[in-house]
């Protein structure tokens, strides 16, 4: 800029030494419409060179300005985003240790940044399903991208929108091998909705893509076996070997908690003759009714080996199912204090409290097992 203009200051002050060095002052006549500019060529010069002037310097002011509002701008902006990048961290670490709260609080005064508004309404769902607010969880649901949806299938089952859940898995199950996450989400929302043919279903064709703890399957199993009620065996003999073998416990707990401990019999005496007595007792546990033939097994079983503390709980359930609560409650006050174990606590309760024993019962549930 500096360099244009000492060009045409040069080349006015060279117009203007050449009338001056002839002792011609020169003449201009600018001429537009009824609007007419007349003066020397010296005047003209002067003028045009103030104006040039004022020029640079005014673009200078400007661009001053300009990055003083870019500065200023800049640092509120800063400040913005990092507020809202502390939002997310709070919330984050809020929802890692299960802080409905921490997440609340942290979107109280700021927004998550604009390209994690989806997350941020999905914590805050989570945060509200926590606290009980099933309204408030939906509203944060249905804010979100209708891809982001897609990605928090369990947060609709949790917000009893199960049809929204089905519906959102219903194009990742169509893969040929769809996540575990989807297909696990997809049996609960089945599970929740009570389509029990469809569970076994998706089940026999999708149990491959699932990597479940047994913990979850016994659970799982558990809710699906209450349902079935008078189909559970059907249904069981439907499932792949390998799903089976998740299945079978909680099964035979619920079949024998119906009372339908003849239909499952010779597996019961297969763990009997096993010395499988763990497993055993944990579906005895849950019996109701009478089985005589397995009752004899259990005690010609004791007779070999009458210390057998498992044994005797077994017996003391099976006393516990046919009625016999005192000999449950002598059975259940034999066994010695180091060998209890948290599933044995149910049915010596409830022999205890049908035999009037309440101080033991008393006692017995306050112990920390």
């Amino acid at each position: 800029m500096i360099k244009t203009l000492m060009v045409i200051a040069v080349v006015a002050l060279a117009m203007a030494a050449g009338h001056l060095l002839i002792d011609e002052k020169g003449y201009v006549l600018i001429a537009f419409n009824d609007t007419t500019i007349e003066g020397t060529i010296v005047a003209f010069v002067i003028l045009l060179f103030m104006v040039l002037i004022g020029a640079w310097l005014a673009s200078k002011l400007l661009v001053l300005v300009w990055q003083i509002y870019r500065k200023t701008t800049g640092h509120f902006g800063n400040k913005k985003r990092a507020k809202s990048q502390q939002a997310l961290n709070q919330a984050f670490w809020g929802m890692l240790n299960d802080d409905a709260y921490a997440v609340k609080s942290a979107f109280a005064k700021s927004n998550a940044p604009i390209q994690w508004q989806d997350q941020q309404h999905a914590l805050q769902a989570k945060a509200a399903l926590q606290s009980g607010d099933q309204a408030g969880a939906l509203q944060h649901l249905q804010a979100m991208s209708d891809e982001a949806q897609a990605q928090v299938p369990k947060l609709w089952l949790k917000a009893n929108q199960t049809e929204q859940a089905l519906a959102l898995l219903s194009q990742p199950m169509q893969q040929k091998k769809p996540s575990a996450a989807a297909v696990s989400s997809y049996l609960d929302g089945l599970l929740q909705e009570q389509k029990l043919a469809e569970v076994v279903e998706t089940l026999s064709s999708k149990y491959k893509q699932l990597d479940l703890t047994e913990t979850y399957w016994q659970g799982f199993f558990k809710r699906f076996f209450n349902l079935a009620q008078q189909d559970a065996t059907d249904y069981l003999s439907q499932l792949p070997k390998t799903v089976q073998a998740h299945a079978q416990q909680s099964y035979l707990q619920t079949m024998a908690s119906q009372g339908q401990l003849a239909k499952i019999h010779d597996v019961l005496a297969k763990l009997l003759k096993k010395g499988q007595y763990h497993q055993l007792a944990s579906v005895l546990a849950h019996a109701k009714g009478s089985d005589t033939k397995l009752t004899q097994a259990i005690q010609n079983n004791l007779k070999k080996q009458e210390q057998n503390s498992e044994l005797l709980f077994c017996l003391a359930c099976m006393a516990n199912a046919e009625g016999d609560f005192e000999l449950a409650a002598k059975i259940f006050a034999s066994l010695p204090e180091q060998d209890w174990q948290p599933i044995w606590v149910e049915p010596a309760l409830h022999s205890f409290e049908r035999t009037g024993q309440y101080q033991r019962a008393y006692q017995l549930a306050r112990h920390q097992w």
